[in-house]
């Protein structure tokens, strides 16, 4: 266990528009970690619900907030991590949450291997109600993998360095939907290491108003491809046809079959679906 002021400094941002009916839940997951050297930022898009009740409730807790206009998600985003000093940086959208002692565990995987570029760990699928959808476990993400167009690290359990995410730049805010695919994709060419935690530590809501129902919904057909992740994919790793990269995606899931993925997130999401999750990762699964 790390002492006192060698934990290293992680900066949460939260990115948030009219998201007042999931917000505090996600507040109090970030600020309840109890983290001894935690930076957390929110950033509102100039709600018009109850988000800013929401919010000066907490301010004692929050480093620094704002409610403006922005240009979207990956503005908001941005304008978080250009003030940020963390080490360690991650972003939780207003309507996910972290785990208890996610940070904790981030923070100790972090100094124990050497200081990685970027961490991944499980995550949950939770609906509008807090409840539990599914369980996703994914193998140790890979350069090799990155480099076919297969990338499976659900938010919000990835963190990155600081230094990282300045080297390659910041978001890009052209994108609304995949910015995190983008900017995994620049670390990666830019050398980065990755390590994983085989733990579960936040959740991914979807509900009906999220960004990825919406998107869902929009699609003629269920296997096309979000017009986003089709030009990051061509644009970086233009050397891997459509085809190639749908051979190499068939092949992962092969690779996610033989390491038992499929398995336990099926066990575990018959166990725990339908139950809060706090009922379940309060008590350390």
């Amino acid at each position: 266990m790390l002492k006192g002021s060698n934990w290293p400094r992680i900066t949460v941002v939260t990115p948030s528009y009219n998201q007042g009916q999931f917000l505090e839940e996600t507040i109090l997951s970030v600020i309840n970690q109890d983290y001894p050297n935690l930076e957390y930022f929110i950033i509102d898009g100039g709600s018009t619900d109850n988000s800013l009740e929401i919010i000066k409730k907490y301010e004692d807790k929050i480093d620094w907030w704002v409610s403006e206009l922005d240009k979207g998600q990956s503005d908001a985003i941005n304008k978080g991590f250009k003030r940020a000093t963390g080490e360690l940086l991650a972003w939780v959208n207003s309507d996910d949450v972290l785990f208890p002692g996610c940070l904790y565990e981030v923070a100790e995987v972090y100094i124990k291997n050497k200081k990685p570029d970027l961490i991944h760990a499980n995550c949950v699928y939770i609906d509008e109600h807090s409840k539990i959808i599914k369980l996703i476990r994914v193998p140790r993400q890979t350069r090799f993998f990155m480099f076919r167009g297969v990338w499976s690290a659900p938010a919000p359990a990835v963190f990155f360095k600081g230094s990282l995410l300045r080297k390659v730049g910041y978001l890009n805010t052209r994108y609304h939907f995949s910015m995190d695919l983008d900017i995994w994709i620049r670390m990666m060419k830019a050398g980065g290491k990755v390590c994983y935690i085989p733990r579960y530590l936040g959740a991914f809501r979807w509900h009906p108003n999220s960004k990825s129902s919406v998107l869902i919904k929009s699609k003629i057909h269920k296997y096309d491809i979000n017009p986003e992740v089709e030009k990051i994919l061509t644009d970086n790793l233009y050397r891997i046809t459509k085809n190639r990269r749908q051979m190499w995606l068939f092949i992962w899931k092969l690779y996610r079959l033989i390491n038992f993925n499929y398995l336990f997130s099926f066990y575990e999401t018959t166990k725990f679906k339908g139950k809060h999750w706090k009922e379940v990762f309060c008590s350390n699964l």
